[in-house]
Formats: C-alpha cells, structure tokens, sequence
C-alpha cells in the first residue's frame, strides 16, 4: 500500500502591500506560478538587490509568473509600524515594487516554522504553484546556479 504524500503548502496569512492592496495568501497565488522572497532583516538588503535583476526580466518574459518580497518582521512594536512602513515606501520609489513588496507584522518563529525556514540569516526563496503548494524551495543572494534551478522548477509546472 503506498500513501499519497500532500506536498508542502505555504502559510496561509493576509497583509498588506507597500501600495496599500491587501493580500491573501494562498488566495492571492491563484493564477500564476509564484516566485516568493522571504526577508527578515534591513541586512538582508543586499541579497534581495541581487535578485532584482533576474525576478524582473522574469516577471516581465513570462505572464504566467509573479515575484513577490514578503518582509516578515515581528508582531512587537506596534507604534513603530508606521515609522517602517513609511522608510520602506520610501526606499521603494517604483510603483511596481511596491505593489510586489508584502509586509507581515508577524509571530516569526511561527510563520518558519510553518514554512520550514531553518536559516534566517540568508533570504529564503520558494516556487509556490497557484494552489499554495511548495514546488522548489533555496535561500541565499542571486546565483546562476539557483537562478537556474528556479527556472527548471518553473518548467516542471
């Protein structure tokens, strides 16, 4: 007898984007393949610059593909929320930027968990199919290695 394994599926949560649209996830995956980037820290900027080059010509080659920056920050500080959101609209000019650039006031241990981010220190990436499922998952700064991995899962649809 053989168990059919469910693959595993993004954190179901709702934010907003730096455009002020809200978002729903898996809600908002439907429709297209999802290339996520998940960021934890201001320090992290560098590893998400170096992924912009590649996540636009893709967006832009293929419209059955949609790039999105989930910046997960912790639920704390609530007053500070405002000052944040506002140096974030401002480090992100681009009109298209900011409607791809999702902000989550969130409990971070749990939403990794969820996720199954072990390595906080580096960005994680996912291939996220319009369902929620999980179909590629790596972490770190732009690499043609990587770039090329996420396109073969990209493929595999």
């Amino acid at each position: 007898m053989f168990a059919l394994m469910e693959p595993a599926r993004f954190p179901a949560f709702s934010a907003e984007a730096l455009d002020g649209t809200a978002y729903v996830a898996p809600r908002d995956f439907a429709g297209a393949r999802n290339v996520i980037v998940v960021g934890f820290a201001l320090e992290q900027r560098g590893e998400i610059e170096s992924w912009g080059r590649y996540l636009d010509a893709l967006v832009r080659g293929r419209s059955d593909v949609r790039a999105r920056l989930y910046a997960l920050l912790g639920g704390g500080a609530k007053m500070m929320r405002g000052v944040i959101l506002s140096a974030m609209r401002k480090a992100l000019p681009q009109p298209e930027l900011r409607a791809s650039t999702i902000v989550h006031f969130t409990d971070v241990d749990a939403f990794c968990r969820a996720a199954g981010i072990t390595d906080r220190k580096h960005l994680a990436l996912f291939v996220v199919d319009p369902d929620g499922a999980i179909a590629w998952r790596g972490s770190g700064a732009y690499s043609e290695d990587t770039a090329a991995s996420i396109d073969a899962a990209l493929v595999r649809a």
